[in-house]
This record gives structure tokens, sequence and C-alpha cells, in this order.
């Protein structure tokens, strides 16, 4: 069946992908692909969940279908899913993916996971000091010294859900009376954290706070409970003008090969066969993998979230 794909793949000639993930990592990935498959050329778009949703919406309804196979945070993947936007594809890959990292049916596979954790600028903050819970963070000596992402919505819907709906709203005002400095971008944040502009940074991503130590940048990580998971379907386009190339593509991105370069850039693969680097990203943590259907709610959490933290 592979060698059947794979010959109709080559026939194909041409895969486009449309993603989320930082571009030289993508690059890396779809690098490796060509390589293993020289005769397909592989392409891919690179830009953030909200534009690429838009992206995707828009071309649908101009009846343009211009991607084989998208890759994207949780909700956003989600979101799409629920649309009709994807395709099955059932890839033999998928066995290794642990459940909740992947749907039944085989329309999509999370293939790594971002964790959100707290980092701390060590210049700034003494190690017996660093919060060490979500409660912490409400104490006097941090007001108007943390920042978070001003478009985590996904984050906030499941730390409500964690918390029950009301305590967690609760929370989330006492939290942003704290004075956050609301920005997006979760790289640039981690960045103002190390470069000294804020001591604290809420809800980080784990992987990227290991890249930025091992690069000698003063910055130490807390996992606070609960550590929410973002999931990060591949699937195949409903509408793919090259399917086949695409089902290979995503075999290719589900493969043991693939997690192994993104295990290279401390992200963390979700197949349990390739941990992360360091084993510590995600082993021994209190982890809650993000409920995907808190999307049916999105608008709702999204107002709230603005609301509550004055993002306009």
């Amino acid at each position: 069946m592979a060698q059947g794909l794979e010959e109709q793949a080559r026939k194909e000639g041409k895969v486009v992908l449309y993603t989320t993930m930082n571009a030289t990592e993508t690059g890396r990935v779809v690098d490796a692909f060509k390589k293993k498959y020289p005769p397909i050329d592989a392409t891919f778009y690179r830009t953030g969940d909200e534009a690429l949703l838009n992206k995707v919406e828009t071309e649908a309804r101009l009846g343009q279908h211009l991607w084989d196979v998208i890759e994207l945070t949780g909700f956003a993947g989600y979101h799409l899913f629920l649309k009709g936007f994807y395709a099955k594809h059932d890839s033999p890959e998928r066995e290794f993916f642990p459940e909740g990292f992947k749907d039944k049916e085989g329309y999509w596979t999370s293939h790594y996971t971002n964790t959100h954790i707290l980092i701390y600028n060590t210049r700034m903050v003494p190690k017996d000091q660093a919060p060490k819970s979500y409660d912490d963070l409400l104490h006097p000596r941090w007001k108007g010294k943390m920042v978070l992402d001003a478009k985590d919505y996904e984050w906030f819907a499941n730390m409500l859900k964690f918390m029950g709906e009301e305590k967690g709203i609760a929370y989330m005002r006492k939290l942003a009376a704290q004075d956050i400095r609301m920005q997006a971008g979760h790289t640039l944040l981690a960045q103002l954290v190390a470069a000294g502009e804020m001591p604290l940074g809420i809800a980080m991503y784990g992987h990227r706070a290991e890249q930025m130590k091992r690069q000698g940048a003063p910055v130490e990580s807390v996992a606070l409970n609960p550590v929410v998971l973002n999931l990060h379907p591949v699937a195949l386009s409903a509408k793919a003008a090259h399917p086949n190339a695409g089902k290979l593509l995503i075999d290719f991105f589900l493969s043991r090969d693939a997690a192994k370069i993104i295990q290279s850039f401390n992200r963390i693969p979700d197949r349990p066969d390739v941990p992360p680097d360091p084993p510590s990203l995600i082993k021994g943590i209190p982890i809650l993998p993000s409920d995907l259907t808190l999307v049916n709610d999105y608008n709702r959490y999204v107002k709230l979230f603005r609301e509550i933290f004055k993002v306009y």
C-alpha cells in the first residue's frame, strides 16, 4: 500500500503545506521529506493561527483549494475539522500515537506539543523567590512585572475548565489586576524576559525556554499546576489537489525520522518512542492536555479573555 501511495504521489509531483510552526523548523522537516522523495516538489506557507484560519476560510469562499496538508495548533485545527475541511487519512504511523493525540476516525493526528510554563529571569528573581503556583502570581511583589500572550485563548479556556468556570474567572480577574503586560507572540515575550525587560513570563512555551537556556540566556522555568498542553494536529485537505502526495507528507510528519528532527529543536514530539531533549520538558510535570471541544465556545472565551485582560 505504501509503495502504491508513493508511486501515486510521485505522479502528482507536488504538495503544499500550510503551517503555523516556526518557518526555519518547518523548512528542516520539509527538506528532509524532499530528500527522501526528490521528485515531489514540497512547498509551505507559514503564518500564525488566526491569520491562517482567515486565509483558509477566505480561499474556500473563493473556491480556491491551494493547500494539501495543514498543521496548526489544537483549537484552530479542531475548528477546521468541525467545519469539514479535512479528509480521512488513517496513516500507518498513527498507531504510535497515544489516545488524546489523535481522533478515532483518522482525520487528524498531533505530531508535537507545546507546554505552557512560567519562565523567569534568574538575574532578577532568586530561585527561592520564584512563584511555585498560580496563586503565587497574585503576590503584590509581581504587580507590573509579568507578561502574557495577548491571544492565549486556548490556555485561558483550559484553565477555566480546570479551575471551574466561576473560580477560574475570579482568579483571572485577580491576575489581570496585577497589571499584566499583554503582547502577542510567545517567542517575543520570552525574549523580553531574557533581556530583563520583565522578570516573569506566564504561559510561555517550555521548548523555547530550553532553547534560550542552551544559548546562555538567564532564564529558568517552573511547571505551575496545571501545565496546559497545546496539541498540533496535522491533517489532509478534503479538497486537496495532490491528495496522495499530501498523505505521503503526513506519513512523514508522523514518522520517527520527523519526530527526531522535532526533538532536535527542543520541541516535544507526540510519539512516545521519541522523548524530548531533555525528557524533563514533559516527564514528571502536571500536564493538562488541551480539551479541543472547548473550541465550540471559542467566541465566548475570546470575549471573556479580552474583557478581563483589557485586550482590544
